[in-house]
């Protein structure tokens, strides 16, 4: 079982519950500690995060300071590291 740090910012935070926590999971990839978290609506984190099996557009999350690209999810973890996850606010162009 790994152990990682878990930020949770913004539309994130809403759907989680929490914005800063420890958390202990099964597995040892991005994707397998976002299953684990459960939302507010009791699906998981995992499930609003990526589709099929890419990480959002909108969503951006972070191993230690580093942005994972979209294809990234399945990057893994060794326990002990930073996790970021956030929405990204997209500017629209208009005058």
């Amino acid at each position: 079982m790994l152990e990682v740090q878990v930020a949770a910012l913004g539309a994130v935070r809403k759907l989680v519950g929490f914005s800063q926590k420890s958390i202990a999971f099964e597995g040892d990839t991005v994707a397998d500690l976002l299953r684990s978290l459960e939302t507010q609506a009791g699906n998981s984190l995992y499930e609003n995060l990526a589709c099929e099996g890419k990480l959002r557009g909108d969503y951006a999350v972070l191993v230690n300071g580093l942005s994972l690209r979209a294809d990234q999810l399945e990057t893994p973890l060794a326990g002990g590291e930073q996790i970021v996850a956030l929405a990204i606010i997209r500017h629209l162009a208009g005058g």
